[in-house]
């Protein structure tokens, strides 16, 4: 009888104990939804309702999709994910008034810490700028990973920057089909070791103060895009130690469409430079170009005196 009762209670316990795993698993797919609940278990049918409360709920290198156009709050990306705004049926809004990041991407924990892709699609970033409280101040914080993808985004009414890569080693950004407006400064690139690299195409950037920022060990690619009414600063610069290279880009009414600090390497191909109050600026020996450029209307423009690319 004895036996009987002890081999019943550890039936009992398994059971609790594969019950209690059940519960906590993290799935490599989970939901989010403007009337869905954070205390779900993020599936289909009962999804989460914030991103943040999704995260714990998702295996790293797994990814949070949005069901229904709502608002899923700013968050965190600590580890190796995907987070997709629209593979559901609506699009993903986060609105991050108060001087806070709409996303940190800083990878902390994982089995790929050292080497997490982390990709934000089809999302919009509002920081609400103009609203009677106060703005949020970066659409994206970009800390620690190694290739951070951002695709089919909006991000805008942002205080500080739109995408903002402050690192302390190596790492890549993708920018692609990503509009960013009335910020103050649509990207900035910076870190204190290795190379922060960026690689966009058909990007917007308009109505900013400043575009393009490359400060310290950056290089950027820039592809297909458009860069218009950055007043007041520059639409694109290029630091010391920084490498720009632009390519079948128009800039039309900046302040500056490219400005080259010494030590910077500019390289322009088959870009148009049109109406701005300045074209080129700064360094004229950082500029490298095929002489297949078209420059108009500036108010001033140096003319490059570097290398001048090869042309095919």
């Amino acid at each position: 009888m004895k036996k009987s009762l002890i081999l019943k209670l550890l039936c009992c316990g398994a059971l609790l104990v594969g019950f209690s795993t059940g519960v906590f698993a993290q799935a490599t797919r989970t939901w989010v939804s403007g009337v869905g609940d954070d205390v779900n278990p993020c599936s289909r049918t009962a999804p989460c309702k914030t991103f943040a409360g999704a995260i714990s709920k998702t295996a790293e290198g797994g990814e949070i999709d949005a069901l229904d156009p709502a608002g899923y709050g700013t968050l965190t990306v600590s580890k190796a994910m995907t987070v997709d705004g629209g593979t559901g049926s609506g699009w993903a809004s986060v609105l991050n008034s108060g001087g806070i990041a709409g996303f940190t991407v800083n990878i902390t924990t994982g089995t790929h810490v050292n080497d997490a892709v982390v990709i934000l699609r089809n999302i919009t970033i509002q920081g609400a700028s103009q609203a009677p409280s106060l703005g949020g101040l970066n659409g994206i914080n970009y800390v620690k990973a190694a290739q951070l993808f951002v695709k089919d985004c909006h991000i805008e009414n942002q205080t500080g920057t739109g995408v903002k890569v402050n690192l302390t080693g190596t790492g890549i950004i993708y920018l692609e089909n990503t509009d960013l407006s009335n910020v103050a400064t649509g990207i900035s690139m910076t870190t204190t070791a290795g190379t922060a690299v960026l690689e966009a195409s058909h990007i917007s950037v308009q109505g900013n103060t400043n575009g393009l920022t490359l400060t310290s060990n950056a290089l950027a690619f820039v592809a297909d895009s458009f860069f218009s009414r950055n007043i007041g600063g520059n639409a694109m610069q290029a630091g010391n130690t920084c490498i720009l290279v632009v390519s079948d880009t128009k800039l039309y009414s900046n302040s500056t469409a490219i400005n080259a600090v010494a030590g910077s390497q500019v390289r322009i191909n088959a870009s148009q430079i049109f109406d701005n109050t300045n074209g080129l600026a700064g360094n004229a020996s950082s500029f490298q170009s095929g002489g297949n450029n078209k420059l108009g209307g500036n108010g001033a423009s140096v003319a490059p005196t570097g290398p001048p690319l090869t042309t095919q």
